[in-house]
């Protein structure tokens, strides 16, 4: 099937939004075991069972959450009139392998009523919203190795409704894809991933980051077509990879499935060149950005 996307609406001036703040957080199945106690920065605690029963895709998301938060300069904000727009990839997976065969030997009684609520597409969504105590909507989005694109596009269709004051758009993932064992935990050597994003509607004047989604001419500064030049395909590694690096480029485009593309670009200063961006610490803590920005933490 063809994506059916409503490019007519979105072909003269695309969809804009700001990128209020960023953090990712890249974690060992070692080091989880830690983080799940305590995703966030001291002075961020929460209860301490909150965490018990969520899947490892779950703890790094709101680890991300968490350090953006803090990183970004919002402790103290309401989230109230927020949304939470979550795609994790193949969420559960492994969890689900070793349930099914304790179900085929033991039947009902040797799979955790937990499984299903915490292991499901909108188990991320839910939890970010309980921690934050959002209002607006909250669910999940993909789920598969192209969810990053279909919760960015939704992030940013909440956002033009105007009822929202901000979205939060979490993607996470497995590297390598861990290979289900009989125990249902995930072996040593992979890589969890998560990378969250607080989007507000665009504003006039934004000194940091910014998110434009475009889907045909005429394109920007009244050319026609898409933009010259070969685009990578949006994935969660292509944003970690160019949110985690010190020297973030003036603008970056991605290619989406549906024939469009989305830039990420650098906000405009007073005398119309771009905002730079902060150095990153030395020491790989939480890398502090320009207005709109955080880095990526490798839990170690």
């Amino acid at each position: 099937m063809e994506p059916n996307l409503p490019t007519a609406g979105l072909a003269a001036a695309g969809v804009a939004c700001d990128v209020a703040a960023f953090a990712a957080v890249r974690a060992t199945a070692a080091e989880l075991p830690g983080l799940r106690q305590q995703p966030g920065p001291a002075g961020h605690p929460l209860p301490p069972a909150f965490l018990k029963h969520a899947d490892e895709q779950t703890v790094v998301a709101l680890a991300a959450v968490s350090r953006a938060i803090d990183a970004g300069g919002l402790a103290g904000t309401d989230f109230r009139d927020w949304g939470a727009v979550a795609s994790p990839r193949f969420l559960g997976r492994v969890a689900m392998a070793a349930a099914v065969q304790r179900f085929a030997r033991e039947g009902a009684w040797g799979v955790s009523p937990h499984l299903i609520p915490h292991r499901s597409l909108h188990s991320i969504s839910g939890t970010v919203s309980q921690a934050l105590k959002l209002h607006g909507p909250n669910f999940g989005s993909g789920g598969g190795p192209g969810g990053a694109e279909e919760a960015l596009l939704t992030a940013t269709t909440l956002l033009q409704g105007g009822s929202l004051r901000g979205v939060w758009l979490v993607l996470t993932g497995w590297d390598p894809e861990p290979v289900p064992d009989a125990k249902g935990a995930p072996p040593a050597g992979v890589v969890c991933a998560g990378l969250a994003l607080a989007l507000t509607p665009a504003r006039a004047g934004w000194p940091g980051l910014r998110l434009r989604v475009a889907f045909g001419p005429p394109g920007r500064n009244g050319s026609t077509g898409q933009p010259a030049g070969r685009m990578t395909p949006l994935s969660l590694e292509a944003l970690l990879e160019t949110l985690g690096g010190v020297n973030l480029p003036a603008a970056v485009l991605w290619q989406l499935g549906g024939g469009g593309w989305l830039e990420l670009e650098r906000g405009r200063t007073g005398n119309g060149t771009a905002a730079p961006r902060k150095a990153a610490a030395a020491n790989g803590a939480c890398q502090a950005a320009a207005p709109g920005g955080a880095g990526t933490e490798k839990m170690s």
